[in-house]
């Protein structure tokens, strides 16, 4: 009995004071259209990325488990890219469970100006998530015996069979990429964005946003995210450079409306340092605001690995795996564990939309261009330049 009642509280516990965090939402990198859905499509290529995630296991309690299927794709022969996406999150062990699914979308408005490129980036999410409880693993009051511990059956009966109605999640998006300096091996980009996630609803099932299981009405507040990204390279010669690419991300969400206090506030401030595109190290550094009702946080630093390679008889393909550690050192520093995330990525350089459209696609590689940090199509949207050898 003492460790179903350990783990409940604990469950309880964490997600009421990291309530502002999605339950994917972790780390920026890997998961910017996830952050803002103006980023859909912001890779210039096929895209397939899988992502699994365990966190706060401890002697007690089993970890904390996350999954993503992303698809997205970059048109080059218009103005749109589009995703589809799935994730689920399980915490106490299983007892309770988040699946979302949705698809997003993403337009540019392309600015030249000299030797400089510009592109304003508007872009929505249409999601939709339900979640679970599975009540036959809890223990309640009844059926405990004051001498033998659980015995007895509950009389509790779960309403709607431990599940929440499907409640619409949907997200909004503007974001500006900027490429200074377009014909320079040395030249510099420049990411920053705005969203807001739980946006509208309708108040009606699968339109409207109330995550209560219990049908108490409770409905998911929304979250505004803010970020600023650059891309400085110091070193490019002979179809080698290194890449510094600092990052700053601010997420702020109300509490549930059955939570006092105030808003919920989580930063995240770090560096990607990458040789080639083949091999990137990242240090990050996540902290909360403190709520207005005071409370201790629970702040952390991860380090990350990224490996990218390109291959194919026309290096047409690219694969990059990547590994994340994250280990708190305040507030619940003694009760949870490091987090981990595993993520594999598969980019093909090739638009099937494009090619339904009766248009060409994205074509050969992009070896040889002067900047590797960013790469143009023919309509002037700028990408990330991963196809750079």
């Amino acid at each position: 009995m003492q460790h179903y009642v350990t783990a409940w509280l604990l469950l309880q516990l964490l997600c009421f004071s990291l309530s502002a965090q999605d339950p994917f939402s972790t780390h920026f990198y890997n998961n910017q259209s996830a952050f803002n859905p103006a980023l859909t499509g912001q890779r210039g290529a096929l895209s397939v990325d899988m992502k699994a995630k365990s966190q706060w296991s401890s002697a007690q309690v089993a970890a904390f488990r996350s999954g993503s299927f992303n698809l997205e794709e970059s048109l080059p022969c218009a103005l749109l890219d589009y995703g589809l996406h799935a994730q689920f999150d399980e915490e106490g062990d299983g007892r309770f469970r988040t699946y979302d699914v949705g698809f997003r979308f993403a337009g540019t408005i392309p600015i030249e100006q000299l030797n400089h490129l510009h592109n304003i980036r508007i872009g929505a999410s249409l999601q939709w998530s339900y979640k679970t409880i599975d009540y036959s693993r809890l223990v309640f009051s009844d059926q405990l015996d004051a001498k033998y511990g659980n015995m007895f059956g509950s009389s509790f009966v779960a309403p709607n069979d431990g599940q929440s109605n499907v409640f619409f999640t949907p997200a909004v998006g503007i974001a500006y990429r900027g490429l200074f300096n377009s014909r320079s091996r040395r030249a510099t980009t420049l990411t920053a964005g705005l969203s807001l996630h739980n946006a509208y609803s309708l108040g009606a099932d699968y339109l409207g946003n109330e995550e209560s299981i219990l049908g108490l009405g409770t409905k998911i507040p929304p979250r505004f995210v803010g970020f600023i990204e650059a891309e400085i390279l110091p070193f490019v010669e002979n179809g080698s450079y290194l890449s510094i690419r600092p990052l700053l991300l601010y997420q702020r969400q109300s509490r549930p409306t059955f939570a006092p206090g105030g808003s919920v506030q989580y930063w995240e401030a770090g560096t990607r340092f990458s040789l080639s595109r083949v091999l990137t190290a990242g240090f990050f550094y996540h902290f909360t605001g403190r709520p207005t009702d005071g409370g201790f946080q629970t702040n952390w630093m991860t380090i990350s690995l990224e490996m990218g390679t390109i291959f194919g008889s026309r290096s047409d393909r690219r694969v990059d795996l990547g590994f994340a550690y994250s280990n708190n050192f305040s507030g619940l520093r003694n009760a949870v564990g490091p987090l981990f995330e595993a993520s594999v990525s598969v980019h093909l350089l090739r638009s099937p939309g494009c090619r339904m459209l009766g248009r060409p696609g994205v074509g050969n590689s992009a070896n040889g261009l002067p900047c590797p940090a960013m790469r143009s199509t023919a309509r002037r949207k700028l990408y990330e330049n991963i196809w750079y050898e």
